[in-house]
């Protein structure tokens, strides 16, 4: 019997994909276990999104490098974007790393431990695998109720900041049933929430069937659950595909489309693709078309060459949108991206002071939207209890946090509650009686 340990740095995909990792050991005799120094593997999945995040993983390589130094029978393997972008230089900076698989071939993680164990010493796998989409999918776990499906993988677009595509990849499509039968499992095991996963889901399309239509099929799997997705490009967004999309079963009302600044200068900088008045035109149609819905965004702030004028374009968008809440980050340069060439002439300290400026703008407009609940039944997935209090913790379809008072009521299970009061991003209330 080996044991086998996982971390994993970055986005939701990264999640599923270690998800999936853990299944494929398990299906082939691993035993997971909950501490590095217990395991005879040690998988990091890891995150190249930004510069900052490479490094942590860089760092924690190298502790686990130490721990492997102690115990020179442990394999120690680098999966995922970072070992996709850096390849063979990982063994170069943490050299007790025994393998390095990129995130376009993790099942190549199976095949080079098999190596190590003969003796063998593999070399970096990078390239795309034939068999690759997708990695085996995780088992569902019942005591969270939310699931998620990877429904396409890798990214067409060419964002001058981001690096995604060179480490996921072009844009590959499941097969339409494969993943109607992935949901169906997944709600037939307990999930209540099941998100529709990708680098731009909206460009999703196989045998015939987009985004819109994969919704509403999805969204047929009987069943007492919600249905959301992430994240979206507005390029491949239009009024005609928001209103097929209001119209998917089961769909909650909230949508995350990246914006990333509200300067049409900077938005064409960054090869955004769109311009600000389609992304309005679009916010305006899915306000249309789905009631009561929340807006939630990523913005970006100190791109290479961005003006106090521009910034103030940003917040104006905000204010103007008033989203839900977002998302804001100090524009870093990554190697390997277009934006990585230009000078990156925006003061740290002014990229610091322009995101504070933002975060004191979101505070207060969720406070504000978030009053509007208040008085407001709404339905709730009940989630769990707050371990110290004892409060019961509970979901929207707008995917707000809802506490209620201590009591006796079963995760999983959907109920009306009354809003009460509202501080900040936080909704509290009380279950309506049962009919």
């Amino acid at each position: 019997m080996k044991r086998f340990y996982l971390e994993s740095y970055g986005c939701q995909m990264n999640v599923y994909d270690t998800q999936g990792l853990a299944r494929m050991l398990e299906d082939h005799a691993f035993v997971r276990v909950a501490e590095p120094e217990t395991a005879d593997v040690v998988l990091v999945n890891t995150c190249s999104v930004r510069e900052h995040a490479e490094e942590r993983t860089l760092n924690r390589l190298a502790v686990l490098g130490r721990l492997k130094a102690q115990n020179p029978n442990m394999k120690l393997g680098v999966c995922g974007c970072m070992a996709q972008r850096m390849g063979a230089e990982i063994k170069k900076r943490v050299p007790r790393v025994d393998l390095v698989v990129g995130a376009q071939a993790l099942p190549a993680v199976l095949p080079a431990l098999e190596a190590l164990d003969r003796g063998e010493k593999p070399g970096p796998q990078v390239e795309p695998l034939d068999h690759y989409l997708p990695p085996p999918r995780p088992r569902f776990d019942a005591k969270n109720l939310k699931g998620f499906v990877t429904i396409i993988r890798g990214c067409n677009k060419a964002c001058a900041y981001c690096i995604v595509p060179t480490t996921r990849g072009p844009e590959v499509s499941r097969h339409p049933d494969d993943l109607v039968l992935e949901v169906h499992e997944l709600v037939l095991q307990g999930a209540r929430e099941i998100t529709l996963l990708g680098q731009n889901v909206n460009s999703y399309e196989s045998a015939g069937v987009d985004f819109p239509e994969l919704l509403a099929r999805c969204g047929k799997v009987p069943g007492k659950w919600r249905l959301r997705f992430t994240t979206s490009h507005p390029r491949d967004m239009s009024r005609e595909v928001m209103r097929r999309m209001a119209a998917a079963p089961r769909l909650a009302p909230w949508i995350h489309l990246p914006v990333q600044s509200g300067s049409p200068r900077v938005l064409k900088a960054m090869n955004r693709d769109y311009s600000l008045e389609h992304y309005l035109d679009v916010i305006e149609a899915a306000r249309e078309a789905i009631p009561d819905l929340a807006l939630t965004t990523d913005l970006i702030v100190g791109f290479p060459g961005e003006t106090e004028a521009e910034f103030e374009e940003t917040v104006g968008l905000v204010e103007r949108l008033r989203y839900d809440t977002f998302y804001a980050f100090k524009y870093s340069p990554r190697s390997g991206t277009a934006a990585a060439r230009l000078p990156d002439d925006i003061p740290s300290e002014l990229k610091q002071a322009r995101l504070a400026r933002l975060l004191v703008v979101q505070r207060r407009l969720a406070h504000e939207v978030n009053q509007t609940y208040v008085g407001r039944k709404l339905e709730v997935l009940i989630e769990g209890a707050d371990s110290r209090r004892g409060h019961v913790l509970s979901r929207t379809g707008q995917n707000k946090i809802v506490v209620l008072e201590p009591q006796e009521i079963a995760p999983g299970t959907f109920r009306d509650a009354i809003i009460e009061r509202a501080e900040g991003q936080t909704l509290y209330g009380r279950l309506c009686a049962s009919a």
